[in-house]
């Protein structure tokens, strides 16, 4: 049965990786008026305009009957929605479109990879609730990464991923290889404490990340737990050895050169201090504190059931 909202918000910016954010509104829009009886379209003209209109909706300073935010972008400008309805108390779902390169978190939801495709699954799409990691108050839904990571992203080139999208990546990943940077860390995740020296970490809990998905065939984001992944060494044999499904039960004993600790409170340090990637975005550094926010938030989520 088709779920039917009040009032959606389809927040969306103009710098969106679709060829032509315009028509890619109106293919969205398409699906989205037959779920929700009054459907407003917001511009998200700068950084952190999202927050500011959330704020709008939690006052009823923007509508009083809003009950549903749906986001048309990419993994960054979703984290900005997730952040807006975390720190406003919204109670209210969001669904996803992706707009972006990667798109990560429309994986773990089911929905396809094509903007249009994807809204027309929303009309049949289902509530649940996820996990959201809370990070130096700051909200994350997807990922925390640093190192290898970071050094990745920021060796694409300004302006070139608009341009190339994921191709932009690949030279950037043979560049970061071939001169990684290591750092100390002490990791301590409910309350046991792990130090070492590696060239990247990732707190994962979303099971895709960067276009890939982590071969752990039981993470989840919504056990209320989240996944960190040390990498003890840097090398191709690693990068092969992730390829290989592996459940959290035999993963250590498996798998040569990743560390893997599930947790749900979990502080962290850097020896130097390291930049911090958060759902796509580079805006964090160490130290971090980590706490799991179980089944905090309501996505729209597809399933094959609903296809059928």
């Amino acid at each position: 049965m088709t779920q039917k909202f009040n009032h959606g918000v389809l927040f969306y910016h103009e710098h969106s990786g679709l060829k032509d954010i315009y028509e890619g509104l109106g293919a969205v829009t398409k699906s989205l008026t037959k779920i929700c009886k009054h459907l407003s379209i917001q511009l998200s003209e700068n950084e952190g305009d999202i927050i500011k209109y959330c704020e709008q909706i939690k006052t009823h300073a923007y509508s009083d009957d809003v009950d549903v935010v749906f986001i048309l972008g990419g993994d960054g400008t979703v984290n900005e929605l997730v952040n807006g309805v975390m720190a406003n108390d919204l109670n209210i779902p969001i669904g996803v479109i992706p707009g972006g390169t990667f798109n990560d978190f429309t994986k773990t939801l089911n929905l396809d990879g094509d903007h249009e495709k994807a809204s027309e699954q929303l009309v049949d799409a289902h509530l649940e609730t996820y996990d959201v990691m809370k990070v130096n108050g700051t909200y994350v839904l997807n990922f925390v990464g640093l190192g290898l990571i970071v050094q990745n992203a920021e060796n694409v080139q300004e302006g070139r991923k608009d341009i190339f999208g994921k191709l932009s990546y690949i030279g950037s990943t043979v560049k970061t290889l071939m001169d990684p940077e290591h750092f100390d860390f002490k990791l301590t995740v409910d309350g046991e404490e792990h130090t070492g020296n590696t060239s990247m970490l990732v707190i994962a809990n979303g099971p895709n990340i960067g276009g890939g998905r982590i071969p752990l065939t039981d993470l989840s984001p919504q056990d209320g737990k989240v996944n960190s992944f040390i990498f003890d060494k840097q090398s191709f044999s690693i990068l092969n050895d992730v390829f290989k499904k592996r459940d959290s039960m035999n993963w250590n004993e498996i798998t040569q050169g990743i560390d893997h600790i599930p947790g749900s409170r979990i502080t962290l340090s850097t020896e130097p201090t390291m930049k911090v990637d958060i759902d796509g975005e580079i805006n964090l550094e160490t130290p971090i504190e980590i706490e799991v926010l179980p089944q905090a938030l309501q996505i729209l989520t597809f399933s094959e059931d609903e296809d059928k």
